[in-house]
């Protein structure tokens, strides 16, 4: 039974996929299976958790794609970070709430532990925690390579910048081929998370596409000339 055996073992399989060229030692993995897990699945828009509701579950993300986000007043979002294979969401202090909220963009199957239990296990068995505070300052990086794009760039390179780093991050995970990757986002979604409209957004992948730079149609980003597009985009993966 598939969720029976992602609950046993989907942790370490995740850790895996953070550290790939790391192998989990026995401590580690004796660590892992006192942690209670649970796989859940959630269709496209479902809510995972909300803006201000308690933050006592940590989430990893084992297929599909999400986002976080935060609500504003005017009823509009800024989408914070796309969630994809191997991320983790909600890692923080016991007690807090959330800041964002959390849904499905595709259909995503996750797996939720208790933060409480999660900090306990790390807090005894240190290896675990520095792969999860790698995991973490990279979220960092890209949240704060995020802030530069928003801030900084104009629309045709935040455009051209987002859709490498979502292709570098999926190839990590095997997710993605050199020359492109299956997308799920609608320029809804991209104007959220890049402070566009989606009219703008449209215009922005046109002139990406006239510039055979870039496409994206029918869910899927091709990199007609990729050298070109990172040359356009000033993009450096370090970050990631």
């Amino acid at each position: 039974m598939i969720e029976g055996m992602l609950a046993e073992g989907g942790l370490a399989q995740l850790l895996g996929i953070m550290a790939p060229e790391q192998e989990l030692d026995d401590g580690e993995v004796a660590s892992i299976r006192q942690i209670q897990p649970t796989v859940k699945r959630y269709a496209p828009r479902d809510e995972i958790s909300a803006q201000g509701d308690p933050s006592d579950t940590t989430y990893i993300v084992i297929s599909g794609w999400g986002c976080t986000y935060i609500d504003l007043p005017d009823g509009s979002r800024q989408i914070a970070d796309f969630q994809l294979r191997g991320d983790i969401i909600g890692l923080r202090a016991i007690g807090a709430n959330w800041e964002e909220s959390f849904h499905a963009i595709s259909d995503m199957e996750v797996l939720e532990l208790p933060t409480s239990d999660l900090n306990r296990t790390l807090s005894a068995t240190p290896s675990l925690a520095v792969r999860f505070l790698f995991a973490l300052a990279r979220n960092s990086a890209i949240r704060g390579e995020h802030i530069v794009n928003i801030g900084r760039r104009n629309a045709a390179v935040r455009l051209a910048h987002l859709m490498l780093e979502l292709g570098t991050r999926l190839e990590s995970v095997g997710l993605a081929e050199a020359d492109g990757y299956d997308c799920p986002l609608t320029q809804y979604d991209l104007a959220d998370a890049l402070g566009l409209t989606p009219i703008h957004v449209n215009r922005m992948l046109r002139e990406l596409r006239q510039s055979d730079l870039l496409s994206f149609r029918n869910g899927r980003v091709k990199f007609v000339n990729r050298d070109a597009l990172v040359s356009f985009a000033h993009f450096e993966p370090d970050y990631l």
